[in-house]
């Protein structure tokens, strides 16, 4: 392995070291287990989130629909548990099948009209957070059991918050999928070049169902772990946190046009902006300061991630303006 592609691989853990390092050294609160801790119990689920809506931009698309599903499926889980009587883990398994059908819907209609992902998401975002108005009257479901439900958001494993196990369960499961097996090279196929693709004989329309059928099961999970953490659910329970999960996917280095990503990138990536945010609250910076921050780590991710180096970009633009005196 040439040094120019270790340093590729390891850059983004070496700036998390770094980050922690300069995090440690401003505050002796920051490097404890505690702390820590509630930094990882912070990202579960935009972790979960991330896991299976990673695989829309690797195929040159978004699933923008991720945050208003999770509410909606948080819903429907209390409803089937606690209105109609059936039993916890039936009714996980129920929810989960529905938000699996809504992201096959999601990627049928892409696929069969031609439409884009954007587009797509963008009215199933709008028509689903109506849904969860109409099921859940427009207002806040408490939920208060059964017990077995409520261990999941609330338990503790070897002293860890059980969605932590939950959070790195689904980015072990994904990054195995995505890399050592067909489907994984398929989608990155799908996103690098659609046309070689499908001259090597994969099928896009079956890659981007399946991407969107995995991005709507991963929501309701997420869906599931929220309701059970914060024991209520209503209509705007997970809303905007698909700006999250695409910020932890950004700076974790996928592509947005398609054709690169990495699970434990994103996940990297939402600690990064979570210890960014940990540290701000640790040194007492006002609220008002942390979209500020966020949106410029975004920013620089963007610049490194899509356009190359800082170097690179600036060389480039300087040969464009060479070549236009020369004209």
């Amino acid at each position: 392995m040439n040094t120019k592609k270790l340093m590729e691989d390891f850059r983004l853990p070496l700036v998390l070291v770094l980050l922690m390092a300069a995090l440690t050294l401003i505050s002796p609160r920051f490097l404890t287990v505690a702390n820590l801790s509630n930094v990882l119990w912070s990202i579960c689920v935009i972790g979960i989130l991330a896991s299976g809506a990673i695989y829309a931009p690797i195929t040159g698309g978004i699933d923008l629909s991720i945050g208003v599903l999770a509410a909606l499926t948080g819903i429907i889980v209390d409803i089937f548990m606690n209105r109609m009587g059936i039993n916890w883990m039936l009714s996980i398994v129920f929810t989960i099948a529905i938000g699996a059908g809504i992201g096959l819907f999601n990627g049928f209609v892409l696929t069969r009209f031609k439409v884009p992902a954007f587009i797509v998401t963008m009215a199933a975002k709008t028509y689903l957070y109506g849904v969860a108005m109409v099921v859940s009257n427009g207002g806040m479901l408490a939920i208060l059991g059964p017990p077995e439900f409520m261990a999941i958001g609330n338990g503790k494993t070897f002293g860890l918050p059980n969605p932590i196990f939950i959070m790195l369960a689904f980015i072990v499961g994904s990054h195995i999928l995505l890399r050592y097996t067909v489907f994984g090279r398929q989608a990155i196929a799908v996103g690098a070049n659609e046309t070689a693709a499908k001259l090597s004989g994969v099928d896009p329309r079956k890659v981007r169902l399946i991407v969107f059928t995995i991005s709507g099961s991963t929501a309701a999970v997420a869906g599931i772990v929220l309701s059970s953490l914060t024991q209520q659910t209503f209509a705007g329970a997970a809303s905007g946190i698909e700006l999250e999960v695409m910020t932890a996917i950004v700076v974790g280095g996928t592509k947005m046009r398609g054709g690169k990503g990495s699970v434990v990138g994103a996940l990297i990536g939402a600690v990064m902006v979570a210890l960014i945010i940990n540290g701000l609250n640790l040194l007492n910076i006002p609220a008002p300061f942390h979209p500020i921050v966020t949106g410029i780590v975004i920013l620089v991710a963007l610049l490194l991630n899509q356009g190359g180096s800082p170097m690179k970009f600036s060389k480039n633009i300087g040969a464009k303006a060479k070549a236009r005196g020369q004209a």
